[in-house]
């Protein structure tokens, strides 16, 4: 695997066994990431840093993965974001398509997708 020099890739996700195992996915594969159990916490982190991607649940506490989304398009981030959600409804998902998510998948999706959603808006590559 090549890893090309990248900034993290951000989880913001409130169960803490999932933030950890895509945390540990994207390790995987050589990948760095940063992770939040909160949009707010996320938010205080990213004046101090970039991120590559963004994986973003829409059900969290405080503000919501929609709330967040629609709050960097309209900072205009440099950065895609990826909604894994169990919240996997045509309402949903289409909001978050029109807030500028450039992917949505459900909890329950193949992980290769996921994966390979991630890694080329993030900027890494798979070998």
């Amino acid at each position: 695997m090549q890893t090309l020099s990248r900034p993290p890739i951000a989880i913001v996700e409130d169960d803490l066994a999932v933030r950890r195992a895509y945390a540990d996915l994207f390790c995987s594969y050589d990948c760095e990431t940063i992770a939040f159990p909160t949009a707010e916490e996320f938010l205080e982190h990213i004046a101090d840093q970039k991120v590559a991607c963004l994986i973003l649940d829409q059900r969290l506490p405080g503000m919501s993965g929609l709330e967040l989304q629609s709050l960097l398009q309209e900072k205009d981030v440099g950065f895609k974001t990826v909604f894994i959600t169990s919240q996997d409804d045509d309402t949903t998902r289409n909001r978050a398509m029109e807030a500028g998510a450039a992917a949505f998948f459900s909890k329950g999706s193949d992980v290769d997708d996921i994966i390979a959603s991630v890694m080329h808006l993030s900027g890494y590559q798979i070998d």
